[in-house]
């Protein structure tokens, strides 16, 4: 028997090579990053405002570069009257760039902090408590003066037709205006009519008038109670009156009450001296809950005009209007003063009753 040799051939190739890519070492991307200001000093008032300006001024280049790999930083002085800002790499890529001009990774920009004219703080008006009312009313509106129209000359025997008083629904004191069918009157000048308001006027302070090319927000709370009786003529609730020159008697702005299939609340407004309505609403919803208007207003031929009345247990809005292209002061007029309260006509007074207008938290924010 023959026997058969098997021989079996393994043959290695290998690379002559001496190349080995697990030892190829990737040398470090160039790249310029940098940080930028288009204004090397911004005058702000707060914190939030100087920030938006920052955001504004900066400007950031990432060259090569992901932002992720990149850190932003911003540096105030002890003063704040500096800030430095920079831009590096992030410690985890620093080996794999290289940044091409150092020189350009930091900005300095120099800061003025307005004292002078600070972010407007609004003058507040609230009750605090009974007792002494008119002379907090005065002491806000027109210190030392008389901001206060109340119908108390016709009507001693009441006494003070503006008081003070808690109410538990919004858990703190408010004013509550009291109006009588009779003898109630306007100041013992008019007998058509009756008026218990509070004003700003001649005698207040000027951050309280409303001047040509200001912007002015007005905000209040007010409740009507339930059952609550309008006049078909007017009931005001609210006015804004220019005063000097020929048109001062007719009211701006006007919000006020009137009796009809149904009743409504109305924006009433007067370009000249006839008065239209803007806005109107059924009454019902505003009765026996608190209400809280705020009201921005720019004064001038060129005038905006916006209001929102909110009802406060809920929060929805129950009446808002606006327009930004009105009439808003007249000519030769001086200031503007805004006027809240209760004034009605007793032309139809078989309509009326006696009432009581709650008032509270009355703010005038001149920008």
């Amino acid at each position: 028997m023959k026997k058969i040799l098997c021989i079996t051939l393994i043959i290695v190739l290998q690379s002559c090579s001496s190349n080995d890519d697990s030892n190829v070492v990737t040398a470090p991307v160039a790249t310029d990053i940098s940080v930028s200001s288009s204004v090397s000093l911004i005058n702000w008032t707060a914190s939030i405002d100087l920030q938006q300006k920052l955001d504004i001024a900066l400007s950031y280049d990432y060259g090569a570069a992901l932002i992720s790999e990149t850190v932003k930083q911003t540096n105030f002085n002890a003063d704040t009257t500096q800030v430095i800002t920079t831009i590096n790499f992030i410690a985890a890529v620093q080996n794999a760039y290289t940044d091409t001009n150092l020189s350009n990774n930091s900005v300095t920009i120099n800061l003025i902090k307005n004292i002078e004219n600070p972010v407007p703080e609004g003058v507040e008006l609230k009750a605090d408590g009974p007792g002494s009312t008119y002379d907090l009313i005065t002491s806000v509106l027109a210190p030392g003066q008389n901001p206060i129209e109340t119908p108390d000359c016709n009507h001693t025997a009441f006494g003070n037709h503006i008081d003070e008083l808690f109410d538990t629904d919004l858990n703190t004191n408010v004013f509550r205006f009291f109006i009588h069918t009779t003898p109630d009157n306007d100041r013992c000048i008019n007998f058509d009519r009756q008026r218990n308001e509070i004003k700003t006027y001649s005698q207040s302070p000027d951050n309280l008038l409303g001047i040509e090319n200001e912007t002015v927000i007005y905000k209040w709370k007010f409740k009507l109670k339930a059952g609550f009786q309008s006049s078909p003529n007017f009931t005001h609730l609210h006015q804004l009156k220019s005063v000097g020159g020929a048109l001062e008697s007719m009211p701006m702005y006007t919000l006020t009450t009137r009796k009809g299939t149904p009743d409504k609340l109305q924006l009433r407004y007067a370009e000249t001296d006839s008065q239209i309505t803007v806005e109107e609403a059924e009454l019902a919803p505003f009765i026996d809950t608190w209400l809280e208007v705020t009201e921005t207003i720019k004064y001038g031929t060129s005038g905006t005009y916006a209001i929102e009345i909110k009802n406060i247990s809920d929060d929805s809005v129950l009446f808002e209007y606006s327009n930004n292209t009105i009439i808003n002061w007249r000519p030769e007029a001086s200031f503007v003063r805004p006027k809240w309260g209760i004034y009605r006509s007793l032309i139809n007074q078989q309509d009326l009753r006696d009432e009581e207008v709650l008032f509270a938290d009355f703010s005038i924010t001149e920008i």
